[in-house]
C-alpha cells in the first residue's frame, strides 16, 4: 500500500495538505493492520478448531479453541481442555514422535501416566474416543484399552499454515487500494 504525495512544500497550504494526507494515510494503515490481524486470527481459529475437532484421540476430546485479545495489536489463538496437550503432542510410544516442537515444550513421549505411556498399551476407565477398544474386566466393568494417540498437531499446523498464507493475506488486505 504505497502512497505518493504531490504537494507544493513551499507554501503553508502545501505543507498543511502534506500533513493531512500523511495523517489520512497513517489512519488507513492502522485500519488495514487491524483487518490483517483479524483475518489472521480468524483463519488460525478455523484451522486449529478443525484440527482439534477431527483429532484421532482415545478419550474425551474436550478441547475448545477461542481467539483472545491480548493487547491493542495482539490476538492469541488459545486451546483449552484436559485433552489439548495429548491431542497436540500425542501420547504413548506406539505412534511416531513427530511433533517438531515437542522437546522444546518438555513433552516426552511415554512420559505421562505413571509410566503407563511407556507401554505399548494400557487401560483406563472412560470414553473410548476414536479408536480405544472397550474390554470388560473380571467384575464386568468396561475398561478402555489404548495404544496412545498420535500427535495431531492442530496448533502447530495452524501456525505453519498462517505463515504460508501471510504474504497472500497482506496482498489481499493492503493491496485493495
Amino acid at each position: 500500500m504505497k502512497r505518493k504525495f504531490v504537494v507544493n512544500i513551499f507554501t503553508g497550504e502545501g505543507l498543511d495538505d502534506l500533513v493531512k494526507a500523511s495523517e489520512e494515510y497513517q489512519s488507513k494503515l492502522k485500519e488495514k493492520s487491524k483487518e490483517l490481524l483479524a483475518r489472521l486470527a480468524d483463519e488460525g481459529y478455523q484451522i486449529a478448531s478443525a484440527g482439534f475437532a477431527g483429532a484421532a484421540y482415545d478419550g474425551t476430546n474436550d478441547s475448545a479453541v477461542t481467539v483472545e485479545d491480548r493487547g491493542t495489536h495482539i490476538k492469541a489463538i488459545v486451546a483449552v481442555g484436559s485433552a489439548v496437550l495429548f491431542i497436540e503432542f500425542g501420547t504413548g510410544v506406539t505412534y511416531p514422535d513427530d511433533h517438531p516442537e515437542a522437546g522444546a515444550h518438555g513433552m516426552v513421549r511415554g512420559g505421562y501416566g505413571k509410566g503407563k505411556g511407556k507401554q505399548s498399551s494400557w487401560g483406563y476407565y472412560g470414553d473410548p474416543g476414536t479408536n480405544g477398544e472397550v474390554k470388560f474386566n473380571k467384575s464386568g466393568q468396561a475398561v478402555v484399552i489404548t495404544h496412545g494417540n498420535p500427535a495431531n498437531k492442530p496448533m502447530y499446523e495452524a501456525t505453519k499454515q498462517l505463515r504460508e498464507r501471510l504474504p497472500e493475506l497482506v496482498r489481499e488486505v493492503f493491496g485493495s487500494d
